[in-house]
């Protein structure tokens, strides 16, 4: 078993109500045009986190070169899961 799984699991309970998420989740699935809005909302604010922390990288790219390449294909691929409104 792993034990960080495992922690990171009870964390996230800790800080989330997982029911009541639950329950929005159910509520948003209702509407095709607000999960969509939703989805797209969240894809973007984790790009526009993800850029600051390359960002952040950028100061020494020699050193975190990997990473800023890891953290580009992620933003790369929430980008492609942006879908159109219509």
């Amino acid at each position: 078993m792993d034990c960080h799984k495992t922690h990171d699991t009870l964390a996230i309970s800790d800080i989330v109500n997982l029911e009541e998420l639950e329950k929005k989740a159910s509520k948003t699935i209702e509407f095709p045009l607000l999960a969509a809005t939703t989805g797209n909302a969240i894809a973007l604010f984790t790009m526009l986190v993800l850029q600051e922390m390359i960002e952040q990288l950028a100061v020494n790219p020699i050193a975190n070169i990997t990473n800023i390449i890891q953290l580009s294909n992620s933003i790369a691929n929430l980008n492609s899961s942006i879908k159109t409104i219509q």
